[in-house]
């Protein structure tokens, strides 16, 4: 017996770990590696944003007799310097663009994580629910079996026995519908983790309910220093700062220096080699009704950056608080029913015994095991929601509270 048992615990395929799915994710999600692609263009992008224009080389035939009787050929070397501090700003601009990639893979991240837990937390629904299910049929095989006994001694009628098949053949309904939950849960998980939707997953483990959990004021302050989206709003604040600044260098005019030599080949006069050296620079004449106008819009930009990083700060705020009012719900919720369960399977195993010894009819037998599976399925669906409603609270505050602890060694009764 014991050979068996080993074997068949060999046999089981070790249940899934929502720590090693969401390392699998961060590895293997499409969407992740595009943004991780994204934040890599945007800091190459960086360097060449305030690097100077390549120097200009010409090289001409200046002022040749058109009989070659001299052959004079320059070769002019010109580069163009940007003043006002304009390589400094784009710079800025071009760092700013890098930030709010790297602050963008991030928030895609803790996305993914999110919908991989809630894919997770469904799959272990739907398994609990199957669990559930074989406890019930389980307790309407014993009433079966004594509707049967009853039905041929002629002390039950044949509606006990009828009505005994028919919540039988309703639990078959519902486990159909669990089943179909669980692949469904699973197709979404696999795509996450870029898997195959058609394999079949091992189970998922039983969650638990966290001991202990911060005050909705400290996550809040840390939401607010570690939000990614709150970072990537301010580097779009730092952006628009840079791009006005630019703007406003664009009324300094650049400057172009150049340096020239000259030889003529077959010179009579015997003086071949010359020297040629200067600047020039724009003339900001027209400039006056282009520059104002752009030095406008970049004001708005920035003014339209700070109240979009104000407004991102009263979102989070908003957000931590509603995910750790449903929190404390889903576990208050979860409390009430690991008292409610005990006292139905209790009624369940009452009613089986008064059933059998005659006293009551089938119905409050019936009845009984329905309540309890209700309460069982309650109390999984609050589980299965606490951990999510985790999730999504660990998204709000942007760093972690908990969530794969808590994913892992369930209550030790198990209902």
């Amino acid at each position: 017996m014991l050979a068996v048992l080993l074997s068949l615990a060999l046999a089981a395929p070790a249940p899934l770990r929502l720590a090693d799915l969401l390392r699998e994710a961060r590895e293997k999600n499409p969407d992740l590696k595009a943004a991780a692609a994204r934040v890599r263009a945007a800091q190459s992008a960086i360097a060449p944003a305030g690097a100077l224009d390549d120097p200009m080389l010409m090289v001409q035939l200046w002022n040749s007799p058109v009989d070659f009787s001299t052959v004079p050929v320059m070769v002019q070397l010109s580069q163009n310097i940007p003043l006002g501090g304009k390589r400094g700003a784009r710079t800025e601009i071009a760092r700013a663009d890098a930030a709010m990639a790297d602050a963008d893979l991030l928030q895609k991240q803790r996305d993914i994580e999110t919908q991989v837990a809630s894919a997770y937390f469904d799959l272990f629904l739907a398994d609990r629910t199957q669990e559930i299910d074989d406890e019930l049929q389980a307790i309407l095989d014993v009433v079966l079996r004594a509707s049967e006994a009853r039905v041929s001694t002629g002390k039950g009628e044949q509606v006990e026995l009828l009505r005994a098949q028919g919540a039988m053949v309703q639990l078959q309904s519902e486990r159909e519908t669990a089943i179909d939950h669980r692949r469904s849960s699973w197709a979404r998980l696999a795509a996450l983790l870029d898997r195959d939707p058609a394999a079949l997953p091992a189970p998922a483990m039983e969650p638990r309910v966290l001991e202990r959990l911060p005050d909705v004021a400290a996550l809040s302050d840390r939401a607010l220093r570690e939000r990614p989206e709150l970072l990537g709003k301010r580097a779009a604040v730092s952006g628009a700062q840079a791009q006005e600044r630019l703007q406003r260098a664009n009324r300094i005019p650049d400057l172009g220096v150049f340096v020239a030599g000259m030889h003529t080949f077959r010179n009579p006069e015997g003086i071949s080699d010359f020297l040629f050296a200067g600047f020039q620079v724009n003339l900001p004449i027209f400039s006056g009704g282009k520059n104002q106008p752009r030095i406008a819009s970049a004001q708005a930009q920035l003014i339209a950056a700070q109240e979009a990083q104000h407004a991102m700060r009263n979102r989070i705020a908003s957000e931590v608080a509603e995910s750790y009012a449903h929190l404390l719900a889903e576990k208050r919720h979860i409390d009430l029913h690991h008292q409610l369960i005990p006292i139905a399977r209790q009624a369940v195993q009452s009613a089986e015994s008064s059933y059998a010894a005659g006293r009551i009819d089938f119905t409050m037998v019936l009845d009984s095991a329905r309540e309890l599976r209700m309460h069982e399925m309650d109390l999984a669906m609050h589980l299965a929601a606490y951990e999510q409603r985790l999730a999504e609270l660990q998204r709000a505050v942007g760093a972690d509270i908990g969530l794969t602890q808590a994913s892992e060694g369930g209550h030790e009764e198990h209902h």
